[in-house]
């Protein structure tokens, strides 16, 4: 196997590219609520950051980590406890920033940047049931059938 199709399918890869499309996402959101409603900085970048939690969610459940064959629930309720602990640092470290004076498009980049770590670990390891994560699907891919009961 080349070294970049390892690369590729690597989950730490995959995490920080759909990441970035989600960080992405977060920013243009929180730029639009703050340009077109009259929010305060703590209600912009509450909602711009729970709409992008629910992406990544998605994205990092079916294509970072290929966790889809294990329940959901028990997913749901661990990836809700980690979010409730990095909103709560994050909205601290953008309103703390801000009010220093730091713009807010720059404060949410930074306290986001810090969080990344904890964040694919938590991930990788808990969330989403583990580093044996299935190998992504495509040709040639064995089809698993698993029954939870």
């Amino acid at each position: 196997m080349s070294t970049l199709r390892r690369l590729l399918r690597h989950t730490l890869t995959r995490f920080l590219a759909f990441g970035a499309v989600g960080f992405a996402f977060d920013l243009t959101l929180l730029a639009l609520l703050k340009a077109f409603t009259p929010l305060p900085v703590w209600a912009a970048v509450s909602i711009a950051f729970w709409v992008t939690y629910a992406l990544n969610f998605v994205l990092n459940r079916y294509f970072a980590f290929h966790a889809q064959d294990r329940p959901v629930g028990p997913q749901v309720a661990r990836f809700a406890v980690q979010v409730l602990g990095d909103f709560l640092l994050t909205l601290g470290a953008v309103e703390g920033l801000h009010a220093l004076g730091m713009p807010l498009l720059a404060a949410r980049v930074l306290a986001g940047g810090t969080n990344l770590v904890w964040n694919y670990l938590l991930y990788r390891f808990w969330t989403f049931g583990g580093a044996q994560a299935a190998p992504a699907s495509g040709a040639g891919a064995a089809a698993k059938v698993t029954v939870h009961q």
